[in-house]
């Protein structure tokens, strides 16, 4: 994993920060809070952060943070007693909506163009290859399952992005060895490793931006295939 500094990285500092703050003028008696009642009515707040902090690092990347931080909403307000039902009598059907849901994105986004690819792994597997010439962005979300996109035949006109959430899941990617590929992000429990290195002379530059909790997700290279009889190719299948 690359030691950069990110937004989401930052936050997460800043948050820590705050919380030793308040602990530390609570034991000093300057205010008087009672922080096991405040930390367990206001955790969901931590989700929250979570879910928004992906999502502005990984707009692309839309469902899981969108998710992360309606769930998170939802428990708040549940702990404010705000909500006059028990979450927890919802979840599980709450939760098949969401797999559906998943599972229609994923298919939606099967066809992308050559250029711009999605891909949406949500209890699945599914595989990725590009062969644009002219390669500009990817999205891919894996949520329980893990996706593989070959980029090994394409190529970039200056500069691509790739924006990747991955929860209890994988990403590999798979780049020439003339990219310059930097990545940045936010780990939860998780992490990713960038195993490509700077080409001698420069190159075009991919921009990987990870969000990975509880998960993992990898960039590396690969033998450069001769085969250029399809500029996309999408399959699919359960893992």
């Amino acid at each position: 994993m690359e030691a950069r500094r990110s937004l989401g990285q930052v936050l997460v500092g800043v948050l820590v920060v705050l919380a030793g703050v308040v602990l530390l003028l609570e034991r000093s008696g300057v205010v008087e809070v009672d922080l096991g009642t405040l930390a367990g009515t206001l955790w969901p707040l931590l989700v929250v952060l979570v879910g928004v902090t992906s999502l502005l690092l990984v707009p692309r990347a839309w469902f899981g943070p969108v998710v992360i931080t309606a769930a998170g909403v939802v428990l708040l307000l549940d702990r404010l007693d705000v909500l006059d039902v028990s979450v927890w009598d919802y979840l599980w059907p709450v939760s098949i909506i969401l797999i559906g849901l998943g599972i229609t994105f994923g298919a939606a986004g099967r066809g992308g163009q050559e250029d711009r690819i999605t891909a949406i792994a949500f209890w699945w597997g599914s595989e990725r290859r590009s062969r644009s010439r002219r390669f500009r962005s990817a999205s891919l979300t894996a949520i329980m399952g893990g996706i593989d996109l070959d980029l090994r035949d394409a190529d970039i006109e200056g500069s691509a992005r790739i924006d990747v959430f991955t929860f209890w899941g994988g990403v590999d990617i798979k780049v020439p060895r003339t990219w310059e590929v930097r990545t940045t992000g936010l780990p939860l429990l998780g992490g990713w490793e960038n195993k490509t290195e700077p080409p001698v002379g420069g190159g075009p530059v991919l921009d990987v931006r990870i969000v990975s909790i509880m998960a993992g997700a990898e960039v590396r290279y690969g033998k450069q295939k001769a085969d250029a009889t399809a500029d996309v190719r999408v399959e699919d299948a359960p893992v």
